[in-house]
């Protein structure tokens, strides 16, 4: 008997909550036994009306090197969204793999080593959203927000779209990370916040609280540690063919028509005679030329799309 009711519940979630959620099934399944779903569903499982008003947007390391910060927020509060609570955080080993758990399984290897060396490199900033437009029975406020995140490929992309607006550079350097829909807002929470934080976001959604004076503090503190940066890999190239580093004898390489692999790049980042003051530079030449994608694996599960929702709401 046991094993039976074990079999038809095989997870805590409250009943109705991941089918709320998610319009994958795929998604249901798996991140229904997700540690860090189940835990942040202990916290937000009694309050399924601001899971669904609520989106997350990371504003990574290169927002801030880049002095995109403005410009994100800008175009947030352009489309109605507003910061209900703000978290600073350093990405480890363990949060860049457990946030892409579920898509680094076709990543090119290089590419996640990248994501290692630039993302641990500064601190990023977690905003919690509030989207003032939404009204009950309408598409969720994180489906929304990717959609108008845009697409990866510039050439897809228009005026509107968030990407574009900040001018993304490439795969990687597009400054911000958003959640796909509802369920991904619950997994993120659990992955990146501990219980206490936890319930001070919940109770701060539900009251609908301003955080946007605590993100203009942190954003600004951010900026102050780390310099400006243009992130022009051409730029990048020239200015280390100057340096006597392992990364500048790579430029000078290419600057003769050499051809320097990804693979190289990543070995001078990593070198005991690396400078630190050239990361930016190398990272802006090494995103541009890393393979994003190993050919002949697939997704674990499509990306739920805006149009899945629409259709049900």
């Amino acid at each position: 008997m046991e094993t039976q009711r074990s079999a038809e519940r095989p997870h805590d979630i409250p009943p109705g909550l991941l089918a709320a959620v998610t319009r994958s099934p795929v998604k249901e399944r798996l991140f229904g036994t997700d540690t860090y779903t189940r835990e942040a569903a202990w916290t937000f499982g009694d309050h399924t009306d601001e899971l669904l008003r609520t989106a997350l947007c990371v504003l990574k390391p290169d927002a801030a090197v880049g002095r995109r910060y403005g410009t994100a927020l800008q175009a947030l509060r352009d489309n109605g969204f507003r910061p209900v609570d703000v978290v600073r955080f350093r990405h480890d080993r363990l949060t860049i793999r457990e946030t892409w758990r579920f898509q680094l399984n076709f990543a090119d290897r290089e590419r996640i080593a990248t994501m290692e060396l630039y993302l641990r490199s500064l601190d990023c900033v977690l905003l919690v959203l509030r989207d003032e437009r939404y009204r009950p029975g309408a598409v969720p406020a994180a489906v929304r927000l990717a959609s108008l995140k845009g697409p990866a490929t510039a050439e897809r992309r228009r005026p509107e779209h968030l990407r574009e607006r900040l001018g993304a550079l490439n795969g990687l350097f597009n400054f911000i990370h958003t959640t796909d829909e509802p369920l991904d807002v619950l997994r993120d929470l659990g992955l990146l916040l501990a219980p206490g934080r936890r319930e001070r976001v919940r109770d701060r959604m539900v009251s609908g609280h301003d955080a946007t004076d605590e993100v203009t503090r942190v954003l600004a503190d951010i900026e102050d540690t780390v310099e400006p940066h243009d992130l022009d890999p051409e730029r990048s190239r020239r200015r280390l063919e100057e340096a006597g580093s392992p990364a500048g004898a790579l430029a000078r390489l290419h600057a003769r028509g050499a051809t320097v692999t990804a693979a190289e790049l990543l070995q001078a980042a990593h070198h005991p005679d690396a400078d630190p003051g050239e990361l930016w530079d190398l990272l802006s030449v090494l995103t541009a030329t890393v393979r994003f994608n190993t050919p002949g694996i697939e997704r674990i599960y499509p990306n739920v799309l805006l149009t899945a929702w629409q259709e049900q709401a």
